[in-house]
């Protein structure tokens, strides 16, 4: 085999690992230029996380749910209990409408542009898999055996949601304390506190009633704005060998999302329903390895 189609080869087999340590590496660079050293090593850590684990998967599938949640908790409890609860960094959502009233950009406004509007052009939803911390909680309690009937998404809902956060945030700034700023720094880690474990709780129950990843699926106002976002995406999980699915549906049933994988399969298409978030757990699931991440078109 001549070079070039080494080269080649080599790329096609590794490039997702490549492009996710090139990706972070690059949004570290900037946000580093923008606002701090430390942002790099934040940024680059993730991406060279993401390119060993997704090495290991390459060479060992077997252990690729494995690897996912490594990096989940890893990245997720970082962004929790250290930059969380340690620096009193919040990332959720409606702290940027807290930020916007205190004029001030902190975690939250970055966090929404780099995880929710630039990583989704490359990604997708992939921060839902391995970066949110909420998400790691859901994944260790959640079934859609708990839902006899479990729900679709409703956009209505998701953005009556997101306005009730943005309406939420003028209220307490206007009659009780803005958390935002130095000033309230101990307001803040509890406000923190309090809204994951609300989040969290709150997740469980509809959990029963909407099913698997309820909140994510129905509420996320994040994943109400990446889904946007989500057909630009440049890896998506892809059926490269459609002519050897069996149909035994084993990757519908598998996906969190309730995402009908086999139909896509079927029709030799993309997954490109914007609620995917690359778990992967359909990949895993597939018993004829029919499913990748990949650029590649369908086949």
């Amino acid at each position: 085999m001549d070079t070039p189609n080494k080269i080649k080869k080599l790329y096609n087999k590794y490039s997702i690992a490549v492009w996710a340590y090139l990706c972070f590496t690059l949004i570290g660079i900037v946000v580093w230029i923008i606002r701090d050293v430390r942002y790099f090593f934040l940024f680059n850590g993730i991406g060279s996380s993401e390119l060993i684990t997704r090495i290991i998967v390459i060479r060992q599938p077997k252990y690729r749910q494995l690897m996912r949640r490594i990096i989940q908790i890893f990245v997720g409890s970082m962004l929790l209990f250290m930059l969380g609860l340690g620096f009193g960094v919040d990332f959720q959502f409606e702290h940027i409408f807290f930020d916007f009233q205190a004029g001030i950009v902190t975690g939250a406004l970055i966090h929404g542009i780099i995880a929710r509007i630039v990583i989704p052009f490359v990604f997708g939803n992939a921060c839902c898999s391995r970066a949110c911390w909420d998400g790691m909680f859901f994944e260790a309690m959640n079934s859609k055996t708990r839902c006899k009937k479990p729900a679709k998404r409703n956009p209505w809902i998701a953005w009556g949601y997101m306005a009730l956060l943005i309406a939420m945030t003028f209220f307490v700034t206007r009659y009780f304390t803005n958390p935002a700023g130095d000033e309230n720094e101990l307001l803040r880690r509890n406000w923190i506190i309090g809204q994951n474990i609300f989040i969290v709780v709150f997740g469980f129950i509809l959990t029963f009633v909407w099913g698997s990843r309820a909140y994510c699926r129905m509420l996320c106002p994040y994943l109400t704005i990446s889904s946007l976002l989500y057909r630009f995406s440049i890896f998506k999980i892809t059926p490269l060998k459609s002519s050897e699915c069996s149909g035994c549906g084993a990757c519908t049933k598998a996906c969190p999302m309730l995402i009908d994988v086999r139909e896509a399969v079927q029709r030799k298409e993309k997954i490109s329903n914007p609620q995917c978030i690359l778990c992967e757990r359909c990949v895993s699931a597939c018993p004829k390895n029919v499913l990748k991440i990949s650029y590649k078109k369908a086949e």
